[in-house]
């Protein structure tokens, strides 16, 4: 959803458990799965400390051969409800500099979960409509994993 605020808050339903879905985010051997915009984006952690006041820094690998680098650090967690963590995309990619924050809530729905994504503090309308393309593409990604897990008995 897009608005005529700066931020963006996407909302998506799992039949997966809640603590699954905090999983995804706090496994970095999950995070490379689906953390992307798309299929063809490839992450790689360069760092990666699941903590409050922990540091994260992400290296998005283009299908064009560029890499965009997102970093930020944890400033609040608590298993499995929420996570809040800063969101800052490094030069010389065009929205370097915008010091977003992501809020991720997970509540407990009818045998499942629904996520919240609350990405706030946006500067600029291209950023809004880039990362909001993004975090669905992302959360395509993580419906897909969960259900594959589903399917596979983890």
């Amino acid at each position: 959803m897009i608005t005529n605020k700066p931020h963006i808050k996407i909302r998506q339903c799992f039949t997966a458990a809640p603590e699954k879905v905090f999983a995804a985010f706090a496994d970095p051997r999950l995070v490379v799965l689906w953390l992307s915009p798309s299929p063809d984006v490839k992450l790689s952690l360069q760092r990666f400390d699941f903590r409050e006041g922990g540091a994260y820094r992400f290296a998005y690998h283009l299908p064009d051969g560029k890499t965009v680098i997102v970093g930020g650090s944890y400033t609040l967690i608590e298993p499995p409800s929420k996570i809040i963590f800063s969101w800052i995309i490094e030069p010389p990619d065009e929205h370097a500099g915008i010091e977003s924050e992501v809020t991720v809530t997970i509540t407990p729905d009818n045998g499942g979960t629904e996520l919240v994504i609350h990405h706030k503090k946006f500067t600029r309308t291209d950023a809004i409509i880039r990362h909001t393309e993004g975090w669905r593409g992302a959360l395509d990604q993580l419906t897909a994993m969960l259900e594959k897990e589903d399917r596979h008995g983890r």
